[in-house]
């Protein structure tokens, strides 16, 4: 099964122009997200694999699968890393 990832239950956050800014509790700070991070941000709130993921890069961003699937695995696992998405 494939992992899932959701925003974290306790962070803020707000789209600025197509930019995430999000808030982590847990230390307060404030985190700014770039393009890829932010578009993947939004698309957690009911959740989001991998490869849902990459699809989602390959429509925006005119990239490879091969390389939206390795570039979205790398981007939703430092979210996770900074408490801003969490993993099921």
């Amino acid at each position: 099964m494939s992992s899932v990832y959701r925003k974290h239950p306790l962070t803020a956050g707000r789209l600025v122009d197509g930019l995430a800014f999000v808030v982590t509790a847990e230390d307060n700070k404030l985190h700014t997200l770039n393009d890829t991070a932010s578009h993947l941000w939004q698309l957690c709130d009911d959740g989001l694999t991998v490869e849902a993921a990459a699809e989602s890069l390959v429509e925006s961003f005119d990239v490879a699968l091969t390389t939206a699937r390795n570039d979205a695995r790398e981007c939703l696992d430092e979210l996770v890393s900074r408490d801003i998405l969490t993993i099921e």
